[in-house]
């Protein structure tokens, strides 16, 4: 019995004594890679570092911080931010995200972000480069604002991002909200009815993302990868009495324009009409002519409300056949 206690002592004091090195080590980290932005030009403050986690995780938190970098104008900063590894392995992290307001800024945004237990855990391969191999991000019901207006919010958000080969810039991605609510001007920018449902009754996407380059401590350093192959296998919408489903593949250049086709099933489109018509996409005088087309297309597949249809992405424009539908929205990673 002494020899096992005297053995259960030993590795105590072992185990004390890594965790105590690796924390450590984990902290200096945290200072060099602050201490390597602020000499590229960055904006990286941090009040203070604290040690947490014994004896099973490795636990950081990080005080008062607040970082920018100057090349992309993106801008975060928080009161809180933790970070955590499992004593055995570092690769295995975790982020959590206070639930104090986060405020995001770019060149042309400024915004809070809000969400309660947001955690995000990442796995990452063994290497110096701490290439990404998976990440899934959870958490309950959260907002973007811009001033006192809501952009956008969700009583859940779930997402994974997983990476599908070693070595390679090839992403799943799937999404999923409950309850995702627009604001009043992301409901205006589409061109909604005032007694529109404020929520989505379905919101979820999957698909895969072909980047520029793998996403790893890079990403963070110096540039966000951007996605150049989008193979959009499913998107699913339900919003009051339109549904939507699509799929298709797409391009994106390095001005970020689109490319390529999606192949759109929806339901209710002559609401769906009124809002494109509502948001300044489709001229007045096209109206007649568009709204013969989709009544005709209905009919040749046997419905009414119900259509299958074909955007078309060229050169940085949209269309719906012969329709144009203006500018698309430019993909740029800040």
């Amino acid at each position: 019995m002494g020899k096992l206690v005297g053995i259960l002592v030993v590795v105590a004091v072992i185990w004390c004594g890594w965790w105590a090195i690796a924390s450590a080590g984990m902290q200096r980290g945290i200072v060099k890679w602050l201490d390597a932005r602020r000499s590229l030009g960055w904006q990286a403050d941090v009040k203070d570092v604290q040690k947490l986690g014994f004896p099973l995780r490795l636990h950081s938190r990080l005080n008062d911080v607040a970082v920018a970098d100057p090349t992309t104008g993106v801008a975060v900063s928080m009161d809180r931010l933790d970070i955590s590894t499992p004593t055995y392995w570092p690769g295995y992290v975790t982020v959590a995200l206070p639930e104090t307001p986060i405020t995001l800024a770019n060149p042309n945004l400024r915004a809070t972000l809000t969400a309660k237990k947001a955690v995000a855990d990442l796995r990452l391969r063994p290497g110096t480069s701490l290439q990404l191999e998976s990440l899934g991000l959870s958490g309950g019901a959260w907002s973007l604002d811009k001033g006192s207006d809501s952009i956008v919010a969700a009583d859940t958000i779930d997402l994974t991002m997983i990476q599908q080969a070693a070595n390679t810039p090839v992403y799943a991605l799937n999404v999923n909200a409950d309850n995702l609510a627009p604001g009043t001007s992301s409901r205006s920018f589409v061109g909604l009815p005032e007694d529109w449902p404020a929520t989505f009754d379905a919101f979820a996407a999957d698909l895969t993302v072909t980047f520029d380059s793998i996403w790893d401590r890079r990403a963070l350093e110096r540039r966000r990868p951007q996605p150049r192959v989008i193979d959009l296998k499913r998107a699913h919408v339900t919003w009051g009495d339109i549904e939507i489903l699509a799929t298709g593949d797409l391009t994106v250049n390095e001005d970020g324009l689109i490319g390529g086709e999606l192949s759109v099933k929806a339901e209710n489109w002559p609401a769906l009409l009124n809002m494109v018509e509502s948001a300044g996409y489709l001229p007045p005088n096209m109206r007649p002519q568009a709204e013969q087309m989709l009544k005709g297309l209905a009919q040749m597949t046997g419905k009414t409300t119900g259509l299958d249809l074909t955007l078309s992405f060229q050169e940085g424009r949209m269309s719906m056949g012969f329709i144009p539908l203006g500018r698309a929205p430019r993909v740029i990673l800040r």
